[in-house]
C-alpha cells in the first residue's frame, strides 16, 4: 500500500498552501492509494484540521482514488495527516496495517516580499499533487545537497538539474528548463530574441557592450512578463573566452541558460532557477518549506548606471551571469 499523486508518483509527506482557492474555501487536492490485492478492505481517515470529501475505489486498477480539503485557512503552520488502515493476508493469516500521509499546511510566501515569484505561486500554491510534488522536490534539503561533481547523480531528483556529464555536448540546461516548465507550469514560458549587446561581439565577455537603452527596456519587459504569470528564459554569459558566429554569441560551455521566475519591488532585483547545480545559490524564502539553501536558484540585478543585467557581488555560487539574450 502506498499513497500516490494522480500521475502515480510514490510520496510519504507533501506541503499544502493554506490560503483560500478561487471560491473562498480550503484547497482540495486529489490523491490515491495503490494497493496490490484488490480484495483489499480499506478505510481512509485524515486529522480535524482536513476532511476527506471523495473517495472511489478502482478494483480494476488496484487503487483508491480521493479528494482531501484543507478545512482552516490563512494557518501559519501545522501539520495534518491522512491515515489508511486495511486488513491484508500475511503468512496465512490476516493482518491489520495502517500508513500515513504527511501534510504540511500553511502560508506559501514569495521570496522576499517579492513583487513576483512564480515559483511560489504557480507552484506552491497549486491545488495538483503532482505539482506540488515538484515544489517540494525542488525545495527538500536532500535534494540541495554541496557535493563534489563526481556526486551530482544523488541530486538527480531536482526536477531543475540538467545533465552534468562529462560531455559538455550533452549538457542541456535550455532543455531542462524548457521541460521542467512544460511539466509543472505548462503555458507560462517564455523567452526574447532581442540582443542586449552591440554586434558584431568581441570574443571576450569583459570587452562585450551592452546596449543600455535596449537592457533597460528588457528588464521592464521580464518584469511585465512576470506580472502575466510568465517564466521567462534568458542566454547569459559567465566565462570570458566566448564563441562568437556572424557577430553574435553562441551557446557554448562558456554560456548558459537561466529562467527568471520572480522580480523584486522596485523592479531591479530578479531570481532564476539555474539547473547547473551550485552555479547559483539562493537562500530561497518559501515560508511553509523555510529558508532553504538552493543549489538551483540565484539573484541577478540591473546594473542602471552600467546597463546590464548581471549577479552582483554578494552572490552565492561559483558563476557570475550577465544576461545576453532576453526579451
Amino acid at each position: 500500500m502506498e499513497f500516490q499523486t494522480p500521475k502515480g508518483r510514490v510520496i510519504t509527506e507533501l506541503s499544502l498552501d493554506s490560503s483560500a482557492d478561487g471560491a473562498g474555501a480550503g484547497r482540495k487536492i486529489a490523491l490515491q492509494c495503490a494497493y496490490g490485492n484488490s480484495d483489499v478492505g480499506i478505510t481512509l481517515s485524515c486529522s480535524p484540521s482536513l476532511r476527506i470529501v471523495s473517495q472511489q475505489d478502482d478494483k480494476h486498477r488496484h487503487n483508491v482514488k480521493f479528494v482531501v480539503q484543507v478545512l482552516t485557512t490563512g494557518v501559519n503552520e501545522r501539520v495534518g495527516y491522512v491515515i489508511v488502515q486495511y486488513d491484508a493476508p500475511s503468512f496465512g493469516s490476516t493482518v491489520h496495517f495502517e500508513q500515513t500521509l504527511r501534510l504540511k499546511v500553511g502560508k506559501v510566501a514569495l521570496h522576499d516580499n517579492f513583487e513576483t515569484d512564480l515559483f511560489a505561486q504557480l507552484l506552491g500554491r497549486s491545488s495538483d499533487a503532482d505539482v506540488l510534488f515538484a515544489y517540494f522536490r525542488v525545495l527538500a534539503a536532500q535534494n540541495n545537497l554541496e557535493l563534489p561533481k563526481v556526486d551530482w547523480e544523488q541530486l538527480n531528483d531536482n526536477p531543475l538539474k540538467q545533465n552534468t556529464g562529462s560531455d559538455p555536448s550533452k549538457w542541456n540546461c535550455g532543455a531542462a528548463l524548457t521541460s521542467f516548465a512544460q511539466r509543472f507550469a505548462a503555458h507560462h514560458q517564455t523567452s526574447g530574441g532581442n540582443l542586449y549587446y552591440a554586434t558584431p561581439a568581441p570574443s571576450k565577455l569583459s570587452a562585450v557592450v551592452f546596449r543600455k537603452d535596449v537592457v533597460r527596456m528588457g528588464a521592464e519587459k521580464i518584469r511585465q512578463q512576470l506580472r502575466s504569470g510568465n517564466l521567462v528564459q534568458v542566454f547569459v554569459g559567465h566565462h570570458e573566452n566566448i564563441t562568437v558566429k556572424g557577430g553574435t554569441i553562441m551557446p557554448s560551455s562558456k554560456t548558459h541558460f537561466i529562467t527568471i521566475f520572480g522580480a523584486s519591488r522596485d523592479g531591479k532585483r530578479f531570481i532564476f532557477f539555474d539547473p547547473w547545480p551550485g552555479g547559483s545559490v539562493l537562500e530561497y524564502q518559501s515560508g511553509l518549506m523555510g529558508k532553504v539553501r538552493s543549489l538551483f536558484m540565484g539573484e541577478i540585478e540591473l546594473d542602471d548606471a552600467a546597463g546590464v543585467i548581471k549577479s552582483g557581488s554578494g552572490r552565492l555560487g561559483i558563476h557570475q551571469y550577465v544576461i545576453l539574450t532576453g526579451p
